[in-house]
């Protein structure tokens, strides 16, 4: 199975928030990110995707598919030695539990926040050019970023990004409803055009943003 994981430390515990969770058969993390801004540095590249900049942009396009959608949390890319919130990283597989992991994160309320990626798999940056042996990055990341924000997996909706396990015989480039009720309810609903949510989705489905 390709899946994700996702790290917990030991001393760190759910928080017993489910009170007016729009899901209540989802068990919510519960803690979330209280600062404006969530800063983050990708530390290296992988040899698989050919041009650098694909990959930072891989990285750009999945932060915002979540900017797009909440108010109370925006995010930016530290180029210079300052040290950022998250770090994310290109991993080995034995840094990972099974080859079929294809990444994890960790939660926030936590002492250390990452994402990595396992690099034994051959990856491309986007959907468009994806196929059964070949993950998109844009979407693995959407989904890891869905931890850093505080969801956990959703294991009743199919269609949803934080779905645990990844069909890489079908494309999946979007949040689902669920997703996107479940992240509001914790950063706040943006005010944001609907024509401009479905341009940004478009860009991401036909890989304009890799041209």
């Amino acid at each position: 199975m390709i899946r994700c994981e996702a790290t917990i430390d030991s001393d760190v515990k759910f928080a017993n928030t489910n009170d007016g969770q729009p899901y209540p058969e989802i068990k919510e993390w519960g803690h979330k990110w209280e600062k404006p801004v969530l800063t983050y540095k990708l530390h290296n590249l992988s040899p698989d995707i050919e041009k650098a900049e694909h990959q930072t942009r891989a990285i750009t396009v999945a932060f915002r598919v979540w900017q797009l959608r909440i108010k109370n949390l925006r995010f930016r890319r530290i180029y210079d030695d300052t040290e950022p919130d998250l770090d994310i990283w290109w991993k080995p597989l034995s840094d990972f539990s099974s080859p079929g992991v294809l990444a994890h994160a960790t939660y926030p309320g936590q002492s250390h926040f990452y994402i990595e990626i396992n690099d034994e798999w051959d990856w491309v940056s986007h959907t468009a050019i994806s196929d059964i042996g070949h993950p998109p990055l844009v979407p693995v990341m959407i989904h890891e970023i869905g931890h850093i924000l505080g969801l956990v997996h959703d294991t009743e909706d199919k269609v949803s990004i934080m779905y645990p396990s990844f069909n890489l015989g079908k494309k999946k480039n979007d949040l689902g409803i669920r997703d996107i009720i479940r992240i509001q309810f914790i950063y706040g609903v943006r005010n944001i055009s609907q024509r401009l949510i479905d341009y940004f989705r478009r860009r991401r489905d036909a890989g304009w943003d890799f041209d």
